[in-house]
């Protein structure tokens, strides 16, 4: 009975250990990113206190659900200015995609940022509007947690800035390294109508 204990603690502590080293490990490049977008100094903003979920970029990047690359006979742009290559697309849906653990953000992970953690389920709730409808405050950013693409070559991650009144497009953001600073490859919005 003992060791049952034991290798059912440690089983989920393994797995746990395994889906983290898929991610990068360090959040240097979407604080990067987030001093392109000119967010205030010092102006609060709210950040989703839930990663966004994988398959929001996932399926971004792809132009539709699933693992299969959707191409609309109507609309020939490659969104992806040539970065969409198959075989590296179905390598990285198949790491990410099932990855169902919840993620959370914490304040550290921006520091130089002045970001409210708030949860999913209030969201935009009466409690949420009341505390921040008559304030300074209503601007709601939710991001996902970046994902290896392209042998390491490049991170993508999922990026929305929300105002309570409105949304911009969410979109896709593609970062390389390149001379030791990370960059903005591409920035993809949600190009797909249903």
């Amino acid at each position: 009975m003992k060791h049952l204990k034991k290798i059912l603690i440690i089983i989920p502590l393994f797995t746990l250990s395994c889906s983290s080293v898929q991610y990068v490990e360090n959040y240097e490049p979407i604080n990067v990113f987030l001093e392109t977008k000119n967010l205030e100094k010092g102006r609060e903003y709210i950040l989703l206190h839930d990663k966004i979920n994988n398959l929001a970029p996932l399926r971004l990047f792809n132009g539709g659900e699933g693992e299969e690359h959707i191409i609309d006979p109507r609309d020939p742009i490659d969104y992806t200015d040539g970065l969409f290559v198959e075989k590296h697309w179905k390598k990285m849906y198949k790491q990410y995609a099932q990855d169902t653990i919840p993620k959370y953000w914490k304040k550290e992970d921006f520091p130089r940022f002045n970001f409210i953690l708030e949860n999913k389920k209030g969201l935009l709730g009466y409690d949420f509007m009341n505390r921040y409808l008559n304030t300074r405050i209503d601007t709601i950013v939710k991001i996902s947690e970046p994902m290896y693409y392209m042998n390491k070559k490049y991170i993508m991650f999922y990026f929305e800035v929300a105002s309570f009144f409105g949304t911009l497009s969410p979109e896709v953001v593609i970062m390389k390294k390149e001379n030791g600073k990370w960059v903005v490859v591409r920035e993809i919005g949600d190009y797909i109508y249903y």
